[in-house]
């Protein structure tokens, strides 16, 4: 009978990620799912190719919402936290779990009791992302890819300690209201309320949501878009960026094409729709960018 070693440390995230299945799979990622709600209706969103909500059928509910169903989400329940923490033990004897922002969420915090309570002998961290959809999935990423290279959990601990304060996440989104009705806008608030055809951009800071600027409309969004992504991608400090979008497909596509024309440090440029989860937050139409490096806001807004 053939024996396999067990990987020192195996990765945990949840279902806000954004990593795509063939991410999952490589990188032996376990997710919990987030719930989404429609009124009385509920889905769950593992990431971004894996829901039981079709973006499609998303963007069709979100057309015909009222006050009375307005979309939700919800942190995995402590069952499901606790099912991807024994998954996750049975590919390795250490776990660290890498989660959407305490200061956005009450995830970190039922994980954290979650382990305290099912499981006080075992070796599971509790990271605390500080960021959201690609942001976490970024994270999760390098860290997943550490794992598997045999890293030692200290080792990728420190390194996530280290590049977490230079982790960014920058949407350009056409209503902020998703995010008012939502409770997420944080410091972004000063933004509500933008001129018509004005397209608000915010990222994430001290864990939550703050502005950026704001766009003036389509082929301006796409002008300095374009400007922005030529320039991050000689300040990528590892070898993923993530672009992500929900009905935004011909921007969102320039987007990528000037990545790849921009990237000479062989960066994987991981490009996608988005899962409805970020939908919530947004609404039917945001383009959503996440690395690891520097950030200038000039880059993009002036």
């Amino acid at each position: 009978m053939e024996l396999y070693a067990m990987n020192k440390v195996t990765i945990v995230t949840d279902g806000v990620c954004d990593l795509s299945q063939a991410m999952i799979d490589e990188y032996d990622v376990t997710t919990a799912p987030f719930r989404l709600f429609f009124g009385e209706e509920v889905y769950r969103t593992w990431h971004n190719e894996r829901s039981t909500i079709s973006l499609d059928e998303f963007r069709e509910k979100l057309a015909t919402v009222t006050k009375e169903n307005f979309p939700k989400t919800s942190i995995p329940s402590p069952g499901e936290i606790s099912l991807a923490f024994e998954e996750a033990l049975k590919k390795a004897d250490s776990v660290i779990a890498i989660f959407l922002s305490a200061a956005m969420s009450g995830i970190v915090q039922a994980a954290q009791s979650v382990v305290k309570n099912n499981f006080p002998d075992k070796d599971i961290t509790v990271f605390d992302s500080k960021q959201t959809m690609s942001g976490v999935g970024i994270q999760a990423l390098e860290a997943a890819k550490m794992a598997k290279a045999g890293k030692s959990k200290k080792e990728i601990l420190d390194r996530m300690e280290s590049l977490n304060p230079r982790v960014r996440t920058i949407f350009a989104m056409n209503d902020l209201n998703y995010l008012y009705k939502g409770g997420r806008i944080g410091r972004a608030k000063k933004l509500l309320g933008s001129a018509f055809n004005v397209i608000p951009t915010v990222h994430l800071k001290d864990g939550i949501i703050n502005a950026l600027g704001t766009i003036k409309g389509k082929e301006a969004l796409s002008k300095q878009m374009k400007s922005f992504c030529a320039k991050i991608m000689d300040q990528c400090e590892t070898s993923d960026i993530m672009l992500t979008h929900i009905g935004h497909h011909e921007t969102a596509q320039l987007l990528y094409e000037t990545m790849i024309e921009a990237n000479g440090n062989g960066v994987y440029i991981h490009y996608s729709e988005a899962s409805p989860i970020m939908g919530v937050y947004t609404g039917p139409k945001t383009i959503c960018i996440s690395y690891i490096g520097n950030f200038d806001k000039n880059w993009l807004v002036k």
